[in-house]
């Protein structure tokens, strides 16, 4: 189940790769889809979930080291990976998506891991509530696919290694379940830093790079793809329930 839940990633980006290279509008309307969900992903599951396998000062501590852990990481391709020239004025635009594809698949494996963890939780406590947490995971994890493959795409990513970074995403999960299967009782302590972190990572991405681009590619439907995927996050949990 928590295989299948990671291999949802691949289904999002499939569907990219079907319809090609997205044009302003389309990926518009994918990132804000993808953040609308990432950001109530955050807001919603990641950050109460924290609280709940910990405390308060857990899920603080794990804030502040995925934002710093996602600064660093953002400072490291700017200045190192890529040249000061490309990330100057004179950037190309296909070396803006390709960081920012690399930015969106670091962030989604770092809160697959936990979820993956929480996965096995679930079931070591009970078997049912372990299918209902790998379902909802493969069902916000389609439009976090979509939202990797299309910046990577436009970031001319070749489309094979396009689809395996997004399944190499969906991938932490079955490995945070594995962790938790194998080591019986978790502590919870460990997946409420695993899933902040997470939580500062995405919430980081959002807010910095995926929220604003959305709207400067085309701000209706990207904002409408926001709504969407409230709504659809909406409707996740309350199957959830």
């Amino acid at each position: 189940m928590s295989l299948l839940s990671g291999l949802a990633t691949g289904i999002g980006a499939l569907i990219v790769l079907w319809f090609g290279e997205p044009t302003r509008k389309v990926l518009g309307f994918y990132l804000g889809l993808a953040s609308g969900i990432m950001g109530i992903v955050v807001l919603a599951d990641l950050l109460p979930s924290s609280i709940i396998y910990g405390n308060l000062f857990y899920t603080l501590t794990g804030l502040l080291i995925g934002i710093i852990f996602m600064f660093v990481f953002d400072w490291i391709l700017a200045k190192i990976l890529f040249s000061r020239k490309q990330f100057g004025q004179g950037r190309t635009q296909s070396k803006f998506y390709q960081q920012m594809g690399y930015f969106m698949t670091l962030a989604i494996a770092l809160h697959n891991l936990p979820e993956g963890l929480a996965i096995g939780a679930g079931y070591e406590t009970q078997s049912q509530l372990g299918i209902r947490v790998a379902l909802v995971i493969a069902l916000h994890n389609i439009p976090e696919g979509l939202g990797i493959a299309s910046t990577l795409l436009l970031g001319k990513i070749p489309s094979i290694y396009v689809f395996l970074l997004s399944i190499a995403t969906g991938l932490f999960i079955p490995l945070g379940t594995l962790v938790a299967l194998g080591l019986g009782q978790i502590v919870p302590y460990w997946i409420s830093i695993g899933l902040s972190i997470a939580s500062g990572a995405m919430g980081y991405i959002v807010v910095k790079d995926i929220g604003p681009e959305s709207i400067k590619l085309h701000p209706l439907l990207s904002r409408f793809g926001m709504g969407l995927g409230i709504l659809i996050m909406y409707i996740v949990y309350n199957l959830h329930h």
